[in-house]
């Protein structure tokens, strides 16, 4: 299908599959997509113009158009064997050299319509890729004549003996209700002749809709011997979807036809369950039925994706024109093992922050810093706890999603150091901009500004290879500055890669140089609850050296040392200086703040309190935090 100066759809282009789904936000064109495929096909046979089709950003085009190419394989290979029947040369007649035809619509201003096939060609076209456009908010639940309508459908066409079948009629009457009763209606079709009146004749599928119900004895449908409004909304809808399918399957099977169905938000009021089972339903029929489902729903992203045959389309809003890109699917069959509605509704997202584990989950989704820095609020947090298929599945560049994002990585999935060969080594996976393959073979082609990203990577490479650091083993820290420039070089390269490398890990961007002595105060207060203040500040207090302090702490939150581990006996051992020694042996036997027992909230809410809610402090008593959102604002920009 192509759409130019169609609404929102400026020169929009998307190629179909049996079964296709469209997901965005609202406002973005889904609607339109699937109102203007309907109209096209409204359009075939009679006009059904409406005056608002045409882009209002855009007064200059004169015209809208929808063109739309139809593959005509599956009926040409019936014609093959049936080239002498009228109705297959007739479908031979339509392809082109691809076994296509490619139909164009325009609407110019003037309300005067130009059509690139003409009456009888247009009118085959719709006779055999019927639309049914099913808005499942706006449908009846408990009274299904649209189902009677398709049942129609199933009729055979036009017979010469169609004749004789009133005569027949007229004899059956007869036989079973007596002559006289037949004389009654022959007198009340007499006299509404005399008034000059007339019954307009049914078309054929209205004629056999009314065969159809005289032979199933009736015309309302029930479910288990049960009234239809006995059931919820939700099961009617569902069971409605189910017996469409069912009868378009066979009108498939019946007559040559590749009915296409489109589905507004089928969703709505389904149990998740019924969700499950609905998709299942479709995906059976998409051999034989095209489907375009516009959704909101993860459950019905999560079903197909698994699906290799599936289209998934993301619709975006850029310019105030929509945007289409096809989503990736699933390559990897443990990721659909893995993925779940978790991992489906980040497709539906603004912005997304990827974080390793708990510790970054409750730092960013904490109150007050939202209501400090409103960008976290547009953002959702996926914390994909070191789990690189669910990450996969969920990641906007894997799978061609248009969604701004940025990755947060503790620096050890960076680089990692060797204390043998006192060197760094870049480690990690595709997801470490600097071991990513791909990445690596772009930049050699980059000019420019974005030159510059193959000078970072190639002295951040030198520097891994041919730097000498070696860390005191007292302080455990480097106090190198090839060192810090060797980070700051990582955190650049990485950034504009959307992938924020913490300088340690999230819990030394939390207790760091600035916030130590809060971090220290707060531990130290009745109302925190640690049970090991007196050993806490009896190892605090060993050496006044910041570096020391902040080691203690870090040791107590589970948090990395400058070179990237915990503080072990192995360390302590090396110590040569006795009061620090002695009061690292103190910290390795302090009682622990375990990840995700709530200690963050608590001590964030306690520099909330302290700093009466101010930005100003909050970054700089913890500047990386203030940078990764400030890298989030830019992002969201």
């Amino acid at each position: 299908m192509r759409f130019k100066n169609v609404k929102s759809l400026g020169n929009t282009y998307i190629d179909l599959k049996k079964f296709n789904i469209l997901i965005g936000r609202n406002g973005v064109g889904k609607t339109n997509i699937q109102k203007y495929l309907y109209y096209f096909y409204e359009n075939l046979v009679e006009n059904k113009l409406e005056s608002d089709i045409f882009d209002k950003e855009n007064p200059y085009n004169n015209y809208a158009e929808i063109t739309i190419k139809f593959d005509l394989k599956n009926f040409l290979e019936i014609a093959d064997n049936n080239l002498e029947n009228e109705f297959f040369s007739k479908i031979n007649k339509l392809k082109d050299s691809n076994s296509t035809v490619t139909v164009t619509f325009k609407q110019f201003k003037n309300n005067t319509v130009f059509w690139s096939h003409d009456y009888k060609e247009r009118k085959l076209i719709k006779y055999l890729f019927p639309v049914y456009y099913i808005d499942v908010r706006n449908i009846d639940l408990y009274d299904w004549e649209n189902i009677w309508n398709v049942i129609g459908d199933l009729g055979q066409r036009r017979s010469v003996k169609e004749e004789k079948f009133s005569d027949d009629l007229d004899d059956i009457l007869k036989d079973i209700y007596g002559i006289k009763y037949f004389e009654y209606l022959i007198d009340l079709k007499n006299e509404i002749e005399r008034l000059e009146y007339n019954v307009q004749p049914y078309k054929n599928s209205e004629k056999f809709k009314q065969i159809y119900k005289l032979k199933f004895g009736g015309d309302r449908f029930n479910f288990k011997k049960n009234n239809l409004d006995f059931y919820s909304k939700g099961y009617n809808s569902y069971n409605y979807l189910r017996i469409f399918y069912t009868i378009l399957d066979k009108l498939h099977m019946s007559k040559v036809k590749n009915p296409i169905i489109i589905l507004d938000e089928p969703e709505i009021g389904l149990h998740p369950t019924l969700i499950d089972e609905l998709v299942n339903v479709i995906y059976s029929q998409s051999k034989l039925i095209q489907t375009v489902i516009a959704t909101h729903s993860p459950r019905i992203v999560k079903n197909a994706l698994i699906f290799n045959d599936v289209n998934i389309f993301q619709i975006n809003e850029v310019n105030l024109k929509s945007n289409v890109r096809k989503i990736k699917n699933l390559d990897n069959k443990r990721s659909n093992k893995v993925i779940s509605d978790k991992e489906a509704s980040y497709f539906f997202s603004k912005g997304i922050l990827f974080v390793e584990g708990v510790t970054e989950y409750e730092l960013f989704n904490n109150d007050t810093l939202r209501e400090l820095y409103p960008v976290l609020n547009e953002i959702e947090i996926f914390s994909y706890n070191s789990n690189n298929i669910s990450l996969d599945v969920s990641h906007p560049f894997q799978r061609n999603l248009d969604i701004p994002y940025l990755l947060l990585l503790d620096m050890d999935k960076i680089v990692t150091y060797d204390g043998g060969k006192k060197r760094f080594s870049i480690t990690g996976d595709s997801y470490n901009p600097l071991k990513n393959t791909e990445i690596k073979k772009h930049e050699k082609f980059y000019y420019g500004t974005r030159r510059n990203l193959l000078y970072l990577r190639n002295r951040i490479v030198g520097i891994s290879k041919k730097g000498d650091f070696k860390y005191d083993e007292d302080y455990l820290i480097f106090g190198d500055d090839l060192f810090y420039t060797f980070r700051t070089l990582i955190k650049s390269y990485c950034k504009y890669y959307n992938v924020y490398p913490v300088l340690t890990t999230t819990e030394g961007a939390i207790v760091n140089k600035f916030s130590y002595t809060y971090f220290y105060e707060w531990l130290m207060e009745d109302e925190t609850g640690y049970s090991d203040r007196t050993n806490l500040r009896d190892a605090y207090n060993k050496n006044e050296n910041i570096s020391y302090k902040i080691n203690i702490l870090k040791t107590i939150i589970e948090g990395n040392l400058e070179p990237l581990s915990k503080l072990t006996k192995e360390k302590v051992k090396k110590c040569t200086i006795s009061d620090i020694k002695e009061g690292y042996e103190i910290a390795l036997k302090l009682k622990r703040l375990p990840k995700g027992s709530g200690w963050l909230s608590e001590f964030l809410n306690y520099i909330f309190k302290k700093f009466d809610n101010q930005k100003s402090k909050f970054n700089v008593t913890f500047p990386e935090i203030a940078d990764i959102i400030n890298k989030l604002e830019i992002i969201m920009k």
